[in-house]
């Protein structure tokens, strides 16, 4: 078992996550390293409890720990040096798929938040919205997607390395706060084409 901080988070998201009641789809998760830069890159995606499968909506987590927090995370671990905050990158993807006519955006961007909740202990701002076609050729109607994005830093203190409860508090609220999204989604008009079984 690897014993690191990002791994810790990884812990911390999936089981804020789990106690949202989100289930992890199926095939999604990766850990990948950039080979060149260092970077450390970690996704996954959940939906909704008894969507189908694939489901129409879903969550797409992206965390990304840089190459320069790893080197401080190092000095600190051997002692070469005072702690400064550790940061780790974060997107979190909100998508309907599936569509049969493009998402009344106006409609769905008064129901989804700009920034997430103050509950939680960082900040993610919307940072972009997505509407595109899929040109299915010989089907008798196009696929439409939405993507609403939101990022943001989740700054890491001394205090959350030395205690994995203080750690895993950080992302607790996420959970609860990516189903809200998804739910209030849910109640969007949103037309999806028939389900066809994979």
């Amino acid at each position: 078992m690897i014993d690191h901080v990002f791994i810790d988070l990884i812990n911390a998201m999936q089981h804020s996550m789990e106690s949202a009641m989100l289930e992890q789809l199926p095939d999604q998760e990766h850990l990948l390293s950039d080979f060149f830069l260092g970077d450390m890159h970690y996704e996954n995606s959940y939906a909704l409890p008894g969507e189908i499968t694939p489901p129409n909506l879903r969550v797409d987590i992206n965390l990304e720990w840089p190459v320069w927090t790893q080197s401080i995370y190092r000095s600190w671990t051997t002692g070469e040096s005072e702690l400064e905050s550790l940061e780790m990158d974060m997107e979190l993807v909100i998508r309907a798929i599936n569509m049969a006519s493009p998402a009344p955006i106006d409609l769905v961007l008064s129901a989804l938040d700009e920034r997430s909740t103050p509950l939680m202990n960082f900040i993610l701002e919307r940072s972009s919205v997505v509407l595109s076609e899929n040109i299915l050729g010989t089907a008798p109607a196009n696929e439409f997607e939405l993507e609403v994005a939101f990022e943001g830093t989740v700054l890491i203190e001394e205090s959350a390395l030395t205690s994995k409860e203080t750690l895993a508090s950080l992302l607790a609220n996420l959970g609860q706060w990516a189903a809200s999204l998804l739910v209030r989604l849910s109640d969007q008009p949103l037309r999806y084409l028939p389900f066809t079984s994979e």
